[in-house]
This record gives C-alpha cells, sequence and structure tokens, in this order.
C-alpha cells in the first residue's frame, strides 16, 4: 500500500534524515519509503527551496564522483607476488586483495559513500 506524503511530510521526514545514523537505504526502510522515492523527493524540495536545511547532495563541478582505480602487483616476500586492487580516494587509499569477492568491494565502497 501506498503512502502519499504532502510537502510538509517530506521536508520532515528529510529533516529527521540528518539525526538518523544509518545509511539512506537503512533510513527509507524504517521509513517505509523506496530509496528512488527518497532520492527524487529530496531533490525536488532541494529544487524549490535552495536555501532550506535539507540535506542535499552537492556537486562540485570540477570534482568527479568516480575513483581512480588502480591495479598493481605487491611484492609480499621474495619469492612470491599478491595482486592487489588499490583505490585513490580523496583522504588516502584503499588496498584489497584481488581476490576479494566483488560483493565486499562493493559493499566497502557503498559504507564509505554513505
Amino acid at each position: 500500500m501506498k503512502t502519499y506524503r504532502t510537502t510538509t511530510q517530506w521536508q520532515m521526514l528529510l529533516q529527521q534524515r540528518g539525526s538518523f545514523s544509518g545509511t539512506n537505504i537503512e533510513f527509507c526502510q524504517h521509513h517505509n519509503v523506496a530509496i528512488t522515492t527518497y532520492y527524487k523527493q529530496r531533490a525536488l524540495l532541494a529544487e524549490y527551496q535552495p536555501n532550506s536545511t535539507l540535506p542535499v547532495q552537492t556537486t562540485n563541478p570540477t570534482s568527479s564522483r568516480f575513483i581512480q582505480l588502480k591495479q598493481t602487483t605487491t611484492e609480499v616476500c621474495a619469492q612470491t607476488h599478491q595482486n592487489v586492487v588499490l583505490f585513490d580516494i580523496r583522504t588516502g587509499q584503499l588496498m584489497f586483495p584481488a581476490n576479494l569477492a566483488t560483493n565486499d568491494i562493493v559493499a566497502i565502497i557503498k559504507g564509505l559513500t554513505a
């Protein structure tokens, strides 16, 4: 069953996001809101109320939301090499074993961006 919310109700709900300690997905699940609807309403309210205190995602035209990915080989000992996946991010580097499951890498990246 769909729940219809007024603009005021969406404002109040989005303001609650600031005090919620979980991810956006967890917040939406807690409030029975589809994540796509959350982002749509957040964008709509930000568009019509540019000076509001709603949490909005700011974009910097000179920086990309993509991170640079490099695959390198790190020497573990004199005879063994281990392939790693190296992520360069704004605050440093993340290095993962190349055989780490893709789902684990995605979960880590989502956790960093939430």
